[in-house]
């Protein structure tokens, strides 16, 4: 059995080029909550949020460093929801808070 050959970045990006354009595109649309998130709290809050997207749901979930910074942040949540926007442009109906160190893998 003859191993593979490897393919090129271009063979690669042409038969890939949709999973990893949808992923690309995700990522852009975290991005941009989390910068929303970042944007709406006050300095204190904003820098322990290090992961915010928007679920299918209309639910933001936002990702945490600590308890601690998820419990100040429940309180402040009400008067976040309503700035939020998702990519049509509408408010953010529920949230969710998940605390999670920064430098674990799962998103």
């Amino acid at each position: 059995m003859k191993p593979k050959k490897p393919l090129s970045i271009s063979e690669l990006l042409a038969t890939q080029g949709q999973r990893l354009g949808a992923l690309r595109a995700g990522a852009e649309r975290a991005q941009s909550t989390l910068a929303q998130v970042e944007g709406a709290l006050p300095p204190e809050l904003a820098g322990c949020v290090h992961g915010a997207s928007f679920e299918p749901d209309g639910r933001l979930t936002l990702l945490v460093e600590s308890g601690a910074f998820a419990t100040r942040l429940r309180y402040a949540l009400p008067d976040l929801l309503p700035r939020i926007l998702n990519d049509q442009g509408k408010p953010a109906e529920r949230g969710r808070i998940q605390v999670r160190p920064k430098g674990t893998s799962r998103v």
